[in-house]
C-alpha cells in the first residue's frame, strides 16, 4: 500500500526515527509534524510543510494549497498515484524534514 511505503522512506531520513503515526499525519517526536497523507482509493495526496517557493521545479503532481483551505499541513500539495510521482515526492519530504531541523 502506499502509505506504507512512503511511511517507511519517511523512517529512512534519520535513524533512529522516532516517528509518531496519528490521523495520517507523520512526525518526528523531537521535532515537528512534516507531511500529512490523505488516502483515496486511486491516490494518496501529501500536504507537506513547505512554502510554494520552496518547490523550486514543481512536479505534475503539484499544487499550491497556500490560499484555499484543507486538511493537513504545509502550503504544498502532492498527489501521488504512480511510483514515479513517488519519486519525485521523496526529495520534497526530505527537504521539509531537514527544515524543521532533522
Amino acid at each position: 500500500m502506499w502509505s506504507d511505503l512512503i511511511v517507511k522512506e519517511t523512517r529512512q531520513l534519520r535513524e533512529p526515527y522516532a516517528l509518531e503515526h496519528n490521523h495520517d499525519i507523520i512526525a518526528d517526536k523531537s521535532s515537528k509534524n512534516i507531511v500529512c497523507m490523505e488516502a483515496k482509493s486511486k491516490n494518496i495526496k501529501l500536504f507537506i510543510k513547505l512554502k510554494p517557493f520552496e518547490v523550486l521545479e514543481p512536479p505534475k503532481c503539484y499544487r499550491d494549497v497556500s490560499t484555499i483551505g484543507h486538511y493537513g499541513i504545509g502550503e504544498v500539495e502532492l498527489t501521488i498515484s504512480t511510483p514515479e510521482e513517488f519519486e519525485e515526492a521523496k526529495q520534497y519530504i526530505e527537504l521539509a524534514y531537514n527544515k524543521v531541523g532533522g
